[in-house]
């Protein structure tokens, strides 16, 4: 632990606790505070035993099984403020967001993602793109965590020109990337297995903390493939959680280094490159839900190596950025931060929708939708149409306009809020002429 400190406040119902900890530590006090007020009988030594039948109760008390009904959320953009930075590892950089004015911020579930929204000062032009959550789900502040990306517009502009107490405009949480909320609630849950690589672990670790916060006794194993000790976000704060609850809770986590430095290495860890078959090896079984996130073919690989080994084809699942893996366990979810933001065209080609002629009435522009186009977002990129844009899966909301005239077809439903006059251009496709608002 480094030796450096910090002092945290924190209001507790109407108590008020101040105490000290390791500036390496998880930005804010998420697990520190969780270990002392969820779990006080595990920080004393008692056995994981002991309170297994209370877990179960204090799961059906703290669980949000509907955070998409909760009273707090609102729809469209909201600014926000920046309340601190972080640096988590040379290139990945955490910034967490509190309420400008107004009501506190909805509670969301671990794994779901905000979309961001900036004014690119070099163009004028407004930049969106999503992030999962990395803070605990029942923290009064919202948190992401961003790698900077060569090339990536919105990455570079969050690090190079965001600072404490800038403001930003979000959308209301969102996203189906969760572990199952009826097995957080059942008397004997299946295993929650987390599996990361790189900047993976951001959506990996708001799951952790609500499980943790939800029930103590279920198992929760965290694999984490890192390069090396330097270049892995949020590595010394995991090996503390890991050393105060592995021997008292269900969490174990399991580190893989593939290019470790000298002291790198520590009792438990690994060096190489993470496989199913390392996993399964590991945990001696094939149980419970398995959530990937990661560069594409590691996600890819880890999926179909688990189904093969044995894990139930619906009980894994990865984030597909901007939808396009269609390997089993697949999850069409919002990009973190692409590159570039063409869309592929590997998706059902629809002749339904080829040909039909798209207006942008603001833009006085014109085109026909063309074979291999995903959306009529895809439309506006080739006329130079500003839209806003972030997931490109329907997902975010940030490109919806209003469907002056026409009418529209989706492959599958979007997530998004979305009125009766509304379309969602990234995966809407046309069906008869269109004319759009933009």
């Amino acid at each position: 632990m480094s030796p450096s400190l910090f002092f945290a406040a924190i209001f507790c119902g109407s108590c008020f606790l101040l105490f000290v900890g390791s500036a390496d530590a998880i930005e804010e006090w998420e697990w520190k505070r969780l270990t002392r007020k969820r779990l006080p009988k595990l920080r004393s030594g008692n056995r994981l035993q002991t309170v297994a039948n209370e877990s179960a109760e204090q799961a059906r008390t703290v669980a949000k099984p509907d955070v998409s009904q909760h009273p707090l959320r609102w729809k469209g953009w909201r600014s926000v403020s920046v309340q601190s930075i972080k640096d988590e590892s040379p290139d990945c950089r955490s910034f967490v967001f509190v309420p400008s004015e107004g009501e506190p911020f909805p509670p969301f579930l671990g794994g779901q993602y905000l979309t961001v929204r900036l004014n690119d000062p070099s163009t004028g032009k407004k930049v969106s793109r999503c992030y999962s959550l990395s803070s605990g789900p029942d923290e009064p502040h919202y948190r992401i965590t961003v790698k900077r990306v060569p090339g990536g517009k919105m990455s570079n502009l969050l690090h190079d020109t965001i600072g404490v107490g800038d403001q930003i405009e979000i959308q209301v949480s969102k996203g189906k990337f969760h572990s199952s909320l009826a097995e957080s609630l059942s008397r004997d849950p299946q295993p929650l297995n987390l599996i990361a690589a790189g900047i993976g672990i951001t959506p990996m670790l708001s799951m952790m903390f609500q499980s943790l916060n939800e029930r103590s006794d279920r198992e929760v194993n965290l694999f984490y493939q890192v390069r090396n000790g330097i270049d892995a976000p949020f590595l010394t704060p995991i090996r503390e959680i890991a050393t105060m609850l592995e021997t008292t809770t269900g969490v174990r986590v399991h580190l893989w280094f593939s290019k470790p430095e000298s002291d790198d290495i520590q009792p438990g860890d690994a060096v190489g490159r993470l496989s199913a078959d390392l996993i399964v090896d590991r945990l001696g079984h094939h149980r419970g839900e398995y959530l990937i996130c990661g560069p594409d073919v590691f996600m890819n690989a880890i999926a179909d190596g688990l189904i093969e080994r044995g894990a139930a084809a619906d009980q894994v699942m990865f984030e597909s950025f901007g939808g396009k893996s269609k390997s089993a366990g697949a999850l069409a979810v919002p990009a973190c931060d692409p590159c570039a933001d063409g869309a592929g065209a590997d998706g059902p080609e629809s002749d339904e929708s080829v040909g039909w002629s798209v207006t942008f009435q603001t833009s006085k522009k014109s085109a026909s939708f063309e074979a291999g186009m995903d959306g009529l977002l895809d439309v506006a990129e080739s006329l130079d149409v500003e839209v806003d844009s972030g997931c490109r899966s329907g997902d975010c909301g940030a490109c919806v306009c209003r469907l002056v005239s026409g009418q529209v077809k989706y492959d599958e439903s979007p997530e998004c809020d979305l009125e009766d006059d509304e379309v969602v251009l990234c995966v809407a496709k046309p069906v008869s002429e269109v004319v759009i608002d933009a």
